[in-house]
């Protein structure tokens, strides 16, 4: 029963934790934002709701994995900080066990995040096994590298299962692995940092046809009529929205860059 309790408190982090009524509140959000996009290009209120409710199924979907990709990432960084912890408290030579030095991290990961961050939670899970259950650390990092399929994570289980009791200078390797995987992550930092700007200047982009179409038929004078009005204004307006909509695709899909 204890065993089943624990078990239940673990996340996937390759899942989406989002609750339904994130969900829902999602979908409605880009029902909403898609309805108004398509009856700015079409001034059809049965074809924006219709479209809304039916485009956004598809973009919700990829909200959920974007929430994946974001909480993998901040567990990433957070997991990080931890090792700049442990290293510390290992290296010059101060004899401290592996198994102490983690278990002191928790003090300085809630002082750093809150006691409900992920970081906070997984390293107070793995301590509690080892304490109350005897199960090892290198098991805990294990199956945290297994639920969370973050590459650092994964990496670092594998080197602490190797040197788990069979060294004495696994502070220098904790060290090493620390800088290896601070490195990679300064470099996926700057890489992300490039990608939002892009991003930025793409959605710009992508929001100045709207902005020009509204502004031409505020203005008046007849001028779009024909856009709402005639077979081939239709046409050009259904071009309009394909393009608006396969170029958000492809700048979000650009985006996901692993490194």
């Amino acid at each position: 029963m204890a065993e089943e309790s624990r078990e239940k408190v673990r996340i996937k982090y390759y899942e989406c934790n989002m609750t339904k009524q994130e969900h829902l509140l999602a979908y409605l959000a880009f029902a909403a934002a898609i309805g108004v996009i398509l009856f700015i290009y079409y001034h059809v209120w049965i074809v924006s709701i219709a479209g809304g409710l039916l485009i956004a199924i598809a973009q919700e979907k990829n909200y959920s994995k974007s929430v994946i990709r974001k909480r993998q990432g901040k567990l990433r960084m957070q997991f990080k900080e931890f090792l700049e912890i442990i290293s510390i408290s290992v290296s010059g030579g101060s004899g401290r066990s592996m198994e102490n030095a983690v278990a002191d991290s928790l003090r300085e990961l809630q002082m750093i995040y809150n006691k409900d961050s992920d970081i906070v939670r997984e390293i107070g899970l793995i301590v509690t096994d080892y304490r109350q259950a005897g199960i090892p650390m290198s098991r805990g990092f294990a199956e945290l590298g297994e639920r969370s399929e973050i590459d650092d994570i994964v990496s670092f289980a594998a080197i602490y299962k190797t040197i788990e009791g069979k060294t004495s200078d696994f502070g220098y390797i904790i060290s090493q692995t620390r800088d290896i995987i601070k490195d990679k992550s300064e470099i996926t930092m700057e890489i992300e940092t490039s990608i939002t700007s892009a991003k930025s200047e793409t959605y710009m982009m992508l929001v100045l046809p709207l902005v020009l179409v509204v502004v031409m038929s505020v203005m008046g004078s007849g001028f779009l009529d024909s856009l709402f009005t005639t077979a081939l204004g239709r046409g050009a307006a259904t071009v309009g929205v394909i393009c608006t909509f396969v170029s958000y695709v492809l700048a979000s899909r650009a985006a996901e860059i692993q490194v």
